[in-house]
């Protein structure tokens, strides 16, 4: 039986939905980061590694690694529970209508529930590249891989974003402007653009409309300054009255309750309850 994400959110802040581990790009083992998870007082732990791809990636997890992942749960939920309950969950890459969190392969896996990201993007060829990473590589595939046209990656990304919410199969929709990191990296103004504003809007609007829980993402505050969806958008979330979760998108173990007392702090001064 799926767990009601939902319902954590709104009984306690002592939670994460979001976390990698050995199995993907974590930095720490996953008994590491329970160990920490429990350290800090959490009552709800998710680890969701970056989902097998039909791509290779040295990101995401292999399929054939899917039943040690799926073992090493139950281990660690022996271990830890019931003080601090643990889900199985996989962060799901999004390519298209052949290949996202609604698949049969996605849906057929017992999971707690299903966390949705975008982090490649197509180019004007069809090609998948991973926008996801520094901003250096950003730059290199912008002039190399998408011919220098930032709209069009920014573009094809929300695209990309929205389809996944239509398509479904979800239950937490993860750093939904995540592009933002690196595209405002080459111009500090797109978040300012009238067809930037409502592209984030049409996500936000979709999103309720779904009732898929929307993350806010707390992993590059530390480093950049700034969260996913970025704060210039946490009123219109909250007016849309979306349910929101705050999570750390934690790769090491002393990572799991990075910028969380933050966010909190600014999702109250604005109004979250």
């Amino acid at each position: 039986m799926a767990t009601d994400i939902k319902e954590i959110i709104k009984s306690t802040r002592e939670y994460n939905l979001h976390s990698h581990s050995q199995f993907c790009d974590g930095h720490d083992t996953m008994e590491a980061i329970a160990n920490s998870a429990a350290e800090a007082g959490m009552l709800h732990f998710a680890f969701t590694p970056h989902s097998p791809v039909c791509i290779d990636s040295p990101c995401n997890m292999k399929r054939e690694d899917m039943d040690a992942y799926f073992s090493e749960i139950d281990r660690l939920r022996d271990i830890h529970q019931p003080g601090m309950e643990i889900l199985r969950s996989l962060e799901i890459d999004f390519f298209g209508a052949d290949f996202g969190p609604h698949i049969d392969y996605f849906q057929r896996l017992d999971l707690d529930f299903r966390l949705g990201s975008v982090h490649f993007v197509p180019n004007q060829e069809g090609v998948l590249l991973d926008c996801d990473g520094s901003v250096d590589r950003f730059k290199r595939y912008l002039k190399e891989g998408y011919e220098g046209d930032l709209r069009y990656v920014v573009e094809k990304y929300f695209e990309q974003v929205l389809l996944m919410i239509e398509r479904g199969g979800f239950d937490l929709l993860g750093h939904f402007d995540k592009i933002a990191g690196n595209a405002s990296a080459v111009d500090p103004t797109i978040e300012e653009q009238g067809w930037y504003k409502a592209l984030v809007a049409d996500v936000i609007g979709k999103a309720k409309d779904s009732g898929v829980v929307v993350e806010i993402n707390t992993k590059a505050y530390a480093d950049r300054g700034r969260f996913y969806p970025d704060v210039r958008w946490w009123p219109s979330l909250i007016a849309s009255g979306a349910p929101i979760a705050v999570d750390s998108d934690a790769h090491y173990a002393s990572k799991v309750t990075a910028s969380r007392a933050e966010a909190f702090r600014q999702l109250d001064a604005v109004g979250f309850n």
